[in-house]
C-alpha cells in the first residue's frame, strides 16, 4: 500500500524526463507566441495605415491649439473684457505683442493657462536691425547659457553625422532645419536655415555671440509671418476680412514706437475699433473645440458662446451635405437597377457568353478613371455624341441640345458608370450560387414566374444587393474627382469641400470634420445594415 502511494504522488514526466505540468505550460507559450507573430504583422499595417490616421483626423478637428499658439497674450487675458464694449488698453498691448513680436517664442511658459501677463519679457521690443543679444536675452535670459542651446546643436550635428549619398545627407541636413524650427516653434513645415549654418560651427562650449541671435532672430521671424499667415486663415473662416486685418496691422506695427496701442492700432486699421472683431476671438480661445463641427454645418458660437447659424452668404455646407445625401442615394439606387438584370443575366447564361459579359464589366477596372472621365466629358458636352446622336436623328433641334456637363445630371451619368461594377460583382456572387431547381419547384407548386422570382429568389439575393449597395453608397458619398471635373458648381460635393480645405484653404480642422462626420455617417450605416440584414450575411465578389 505504502508504495502504491508514493507512486501516485510521484509527478508524471515526458520522456525527456521533464514534467508534463511544465511541459505543456512551455508548449502554450510557444503556441501563444507563435499566435502573436502571426496576428502582429496586420496589426501593425491597421495601426499604421488606419488607426493612426483615424486618431488624427478626429484630434484635428478639434485641435486649436495653432491659433492659442499665435495669440497666446491676448487669450491669457481676454476672459477679463465684457464682451460688450471696445476694449481697454491691455487688450490691444497684448495683440500688438502677438502680431507684431517673436516674443512668444523665446518665453518658457508661453502657452495655454501657463502663459503668464507680467512677465516682462512679453513688452522688450528686439530692434529690426539689431543688436539682437541684449534684447533676447531680456526676454529670457536662458538664451545665453550653453545648456539651451544644445538641444538644437544636437539635432544639426546628427544630420551632420549621418552617412550616405550626397542627396540623401543633403535631405537629412534639409530635415533637421525643419527640425530646429519644430522645437523652437509649434510649425513643422518651416525651416530654420540661418540657425543651421551657425550652429554647424559651434565648439558647444564657448557661449552664443552677436550672429548666434541674430540667426535665431531671423529665422523666427520667418517662421512667425508663415504663423501669422496659417492662423489668420482660421481667423478668417470665423469673421471674413481677419485675413487681411492681421496682414495689413503686421506691416503697420512697423512705425508703432511706443504706447498708447489702443489708439495708434485703430489709425492703422479702423476695424480695430469694431467690437464685433474683438467678439469673434474669444470664440477661438480654447485650445480644444467643436467650433469646426458647427461651421461645417453653416454654424458658430456667438460671443456668449450659444449655437448661431453662418451669415446667409456663407451657408453653403448644410446644401452640400444634402446634395451629397441625394445624388448617393440616386446613384446608389440606379446602380442598383442597372445592375439587378446585368447579374442576373450574367448568373444565368451560359458560360462562355458569361465569361464574355463578365469581361465588359471588368474592363473599366482596367482603364485609368481620368480617362473615363475625360471620354464622359466628350461626349456629355453640348456639342458631344450623344447630343450629335440626338440631333442627327430629329429628337432634338439643334438649338435644344441637352445641357449634360457641369452640372448635377452629368455627376450622376458618370458616377452611376463608374460605380455599376461595384454594384453587379456582389450581386452575381450571391445570384451564381442560388440553385436553378429552387425556381422550378416554386413553379411545379403552382407559383407563376413572377410570384416564384418574388417569394424565392430575390429573398436569396439580398445579402449581394444589401453588399452592393453598402459598397457603392459609401464610395459615392465620400467622391470628389468626378464631382471636380464633371459637376461644376452645380455638381460639387461635400468632398470636393474637404479636398478644398486639405489643398487650398488649409484650414485642416474643417477638413477633419467634415471628414469625421463622413465617417460617423458611414458607420451607421453599417449599424443599420447590421441590423436589417447581419455583416455575418454579406456577401462580396
Amino acid at each position: 500500500m505504502a508504495s502504491n502511494a508514493s507512486t501516485v504522488s510521484q509527478p508524471l514526466l515526458t520522456a525527456d524526463g521533464t514534467p508534463l505540468k511544465v511541459s505543456l505550460k512551455r508548449s502554450m507559450r510557444r503556441s501563444k507566441l507563435r499566435a502573436i507573430g502571426l496576428v502582429l504583422p496586420p496589426l501593425l499595417f491597421l495601426m499604421l495605415l488606419f488607426i493612426i490616421p483615424i486618431g488624427n483626423l478626429l484630434t484635428r478637428s478639434v485641435d486649436d491649439r495653432l491659433i492659442n499658439y499665435q495669440m497666446p497674450l491676448t487669450f491669457s487675458i481676454i476672459e477679463k473684457w465684457d464682451s460688450q464694449t471696445l476694449p481697454d488698453e491691455e487688450l490691444f498691448e497684448a495683440v500688438y505683442y502677438d502680431l507684431g513680436t517673436i516674443n512668444k517664442f523665446l518665453i518658457t511658459n508661453n502657452t495655454g493657462r501657463e502663459v503668464n501677463p507680467d512677465d516682462p519679457g512679453w513688452r522688450v521690443i528686439i530692434p529690426k536691425r539689431g543688436p539682437y543679444k541684449e534684447p533676447i536675452l531680456k526676454i529670457n535670459p536662458l538664451w545665453g547659457e550653453v545648456e539651451t542651446w544644445m538641444p538644437l546643436s544636437r539635432i544639426v550635428h546628427n544630420s551632420l553625422e549621418y552617412e550616405g549619398s550626397k542627396k540623401e545627407k543633403r535631405n537629412v541636413e534639409k530635415r533637421a532645419q525643419f527640425d530646429i524650427c519644430s522645437y523652437l516653434t509649434p510649425l513643422t513645415n518651416a525651416a530654420c536655415s540661418r540657425l543651421f549654418k551657425v550652429l554647424k560651427n559651434w565648439d558647444q562650449q564657448s557661449l552664443p555671440d552677436e550672429k548666434f541671435y541674430k540667426a535665431l532672430y531671423k529665422d523666427l521671424s520667418s517662421a512667425h509671418k508663415f504663423l501669422t499667415g496659417k492662423s489668420s486663415t482660421r481667423m478668417n473662416y470665423e469673421k471674413p476680412g481677419w485675413k487681411s486685418l492681421v496682414n495689413k496691422s503686421r506691416r503697420g506695427f512697423n512705425k508703432i514706437k511706443n504706447p498708447p496701442y489702443k489708439e495708434a492700432m485703430i489709425k492703422i486699421e479702423k476695424r480695430w475699433g469694431d467690437v464685433n472683431v474683438w467678439q469673434s476671438l474669444v470664440a477661438m480661445k480654447d485650445p480644444f473645440t467643436s467650433g469646426y463641427y458647427l461651421n461645417a454645418f453653416d454654424r458658430k458660437y456667438d460671443v456668449d458662446s450659444n449655437v448661431i447659424m453662418q451669415p446667409e452668404e456663407r451657408q453653403v455646407y448644410v446644401m452640400l451635405w444634402w446634395r451629397t445625401l441625394l445624388l448617393s442615394l440616386i446613384v446608389t439606387i440606379g446602380c442598383l437597377l442597372l445592375a439587378y438584370p446585368t447579374a442576373h443575366l450574367l448568373a444565368t447564361l451560359p458560360l462562355k457568353y458569361s465569361n464574355l459579359l463578365m469581361i465588359c464589366v471588368l474592363m473599366p477596372f482596367w482603364t485609368s478613371l481620368l480617362v473615363r472621365i475625360v471620354a464622359w466629358m466628350v461626349m456629355l458636352q453640348q456639342e458631344g455624341v450623344i447630343n450629335d446622336v440626338l440631333v442627327s436623328g430629329g429628337i432634338l433641334s439643334d438649338e435644344n441640345r441637352l445641357p449634360m456637363m457641369y452640372n448635377f445630371t452629368g455627376t450622376v451619368i458618370v458616377m452611376i458608370q463608374i460605380l455599376l461594377p461595384f454594384m453587379i460583382l456582389p450581386i452575381y456572387s450571391v445570384m451564381k450560387g442560388i440553385p436553378p431547381s429552387y425556381m422550378r419547384a416554386a413553379q411545379n407548386l403552382g407559383a407563376t414566374p413572377s410570384l416564384a422570382f418574388l417569394k424565392v429568389y430575390m429573398p436569396q439575393t439580398l445579402p449581394g444587393i444589401g453588399a452592393g449597395v453598402i459598397l457603392v453608397f459609401i464610395v459615392a458619398i465620400g467622391y470628389y474627382i468626378t464631382p471636380e471635373l464633371v459637376g461644376g458648381k452645380d455638381g460639387k460635393l461635400i468632398g470636393n469641400m474637404v479636398a478644398y480645405h486639405m489643398q487650398k484653404s488649409l484650414n485642416w480642422g474643417l477638413a477633419a470634420a467634415m471628414g469625421t462626420v463622413l465617417l460617423g455617417a458611414i458607420l451607421i450605416l453599417y449599424w443599420v445594415y447590421d441590423k436589417i440584414v447581419g455583416i455575418d450575411n454579406m456577401k462580396l465578389a
